[in-house]
């Protein structure tokens, strides 16, 4: 029940925030600058996150997020030279499909319209 209160709040946070981003400047006057407008709207985004992240959701997040990152450590990332041969390798196929499909485009149209239609393009 509490984290539904949590959450609840923060999302009320967040919806404050935002009315005070586009209201500010009736509030106080049209001089508002837009740095204050902003910065109300991420000190609301800010608590809101804080708020959220003491619910059991928000520490299950923190938790997934801190493993992603390990997980993200252990990643063996492929050196310059791999990437650019999978890069070219991939760039070739396109080109071969395009042009395969192109011939199988000109054939379907001459077969329609030559043989089917009598026309001649």
């Amino acid at each position: 029940m509490i984290d539904i209160v949590k959450l609840t709040s923060a999302a009320i946070v967040v919806v404050v925030g935002a009315y005070g981003y586009y209201e500010l400047p009736a509030l106080m006057g049209q001089d508002v600058s837009i740095l204050m407008r902003v910065g109300l709207l991420l000190v609301s985004l800010v608590v809101a996150a804080g708020i959220a992240a003491t619910s059991t959701q928000g520490a299950s997040l923190i938790e997934f997020s801190k493993g992603s990152r390990t997980e993200l450590r252990k990643m063996v990332w492929p050196t310059r030279p791999e990437t650019i041969q999978t890069t070219m390798i991939v760039l070739v196929m396109v080109v071969i499909i395009a042009i395969f499909l192109w011939l199988i485009d000109m054939a379907v149209f001459e077969v329609i319209y030559d043989l089917l239609l009598g026309v001649d393009s």
